[in-house]
């Protein structure tokens, strides 16, 4: 793909600020272990991040034990750019607990619970759980089913106060990577370019001007991808670059026509 992907969720803490928690009862301790998490994530300081880890979610998120994660995390530690919407519903239990929380991930809202673990007297990150994303009244919502090899788009794009309701009714894996292009470029030569560019940002064309959101959709699932805020007038293309599982070359699936876009008007 066109940059180096920090798995979501890890990315999704750098949006916990110093705020108060609405509705916690439990240890004030939890919501500062996720504000030192984040201190330590927004400086780049990897030793202290994964400090604030359990090996188990080192290992979920990285797929490597926790000595071999330092490579990865230095990679990707500090980004995207990520504000807090809502904390709330701390609940302790023992030697567990929860909190959850709703934030922007760049541009996207996300709703993910976090679940906490203590090791002696420290809390420390043990998992996450994403949760449904509701669609706000008045929002305009563009449905999007993804299969081999395409996206069919179900509703019409007046401004860029939409949402999109996304289906998978393949029977593949899919992604949805949605992108800011300029005009004039045609759409399956921009496919072909960045599929050349492989996990190289720095070889994206210029065209790309914008990774607006992505997510990875098993068959048969269904989620919604909200914005913060309305989108910027602009083109934009949808693409998916998992491989075809059952094509012995592996061909990302966009350059077997996966790809779609729609404009916003300015």
């Amino acid at each position: 793909m066109l940059s180096s992907r920090l798995p979501l969720s890890i990315a999704l803490l750098a949006s916990i600020l110093p705020l108060a928690a609405c509705g916690s009862n439990g240890d004030p301790e939890i919501e500062q272990t996720v504000r030192s998490l984040v201190a330590s994530y927004n400086a780049k300081d990897v030793d202290g991040f994964l400090g604030k880890l359990t090996d188990k979610v080192v290992q979920e998120q990285y797929g490597v034990p926790r000595e071999q994660a330092t490579a990865s995390v230095a990679k990707s530690i500090g980004e995207p750019s990520i504000e807090i919407r809502r904390l709330s519903n701390t609940h302790v239990s023992g030697t567990t607990a929860t909190i959850d929380f709703e934030h922007t991930s760049g541009k996207v809202v996300v709703v993910e619970q976090v679940s906490m673990a203590k090791e002696g007297d420290q809390w420390k990150i043990d998992g996450f759980k994403n949760q449904p994303v509701e669609i706000p009244g008045g929002t305009t919502t563009i449905g999007v089913e993804a299969t081999e090899f395409a996206f069919k788009l179900d509703g019409d794009v007046k401004d860029g106060d939409i949402a999109l309701a996304v289906h998978n009714v393949g029977q593949q894996e899919h992604e949805l990577v949605l992108a800011r292009i300029a005009d004039g470029v045609p759409l399956e030569n921009l496919v072909m370019a960045i599929a050349q560019a492989g996990n190289q940002a720095a070889n994206a064309p210029e065209a790309v001007q914008e990774i607006v959101a992505f997510g990875g959709y098993k068959p048969g699932e269904s989620g919604n991808i909200v914005f913060a805020k309305p989108l910027d007038p602009g083109r934009y293309g949808l693409f998916c670059f998992f491989p075809d599982v059952n094509d012995p070359e592996q061909t990302p699936h966009a350059l077997k026509g996966m790809y779609a876009e729609f404009s916003v008007s300015g």
